[in-house]
């Protein structure tokens, strides 16, 4: 499927699974450096990293409208 058929949560996921698989290849060797970079800081790791921080502070699939603040007007009911 192409990307104006899916959800805003399976672009979402897409995502994840994508910097989980670059920080996957780009995974520093022994040596300190990224086997395809070949840098001792890999700018597309870094990127990845990136892309999953920002993807655990959004939270798409929260489209439920908090409860909004009881009217002070309105008697309140007791129970």
């Amino acid at each position: 499927m192409t990307a104006p058929f899916l959800s805003l949560a399976q672009i979402h996921n897409r995502l994840i699974l994508t910097a989980r698989w670059i920080l996957r290849d780009h995974r520093p060797g022994p040596d300190g450096r990224c086997p395809v970079c070949r840098t001792a800081d890999c700018p597309v790791a870094a990127a990845a990293r990136d892309m999953l921080r920002v993807a655990r502070e959004v939270h798409l699939w929260s489209t439920a409208t908090q409860p909004a603040a009881p009217d002070r007007d309105e008697p309140q009911q007791a129970g």
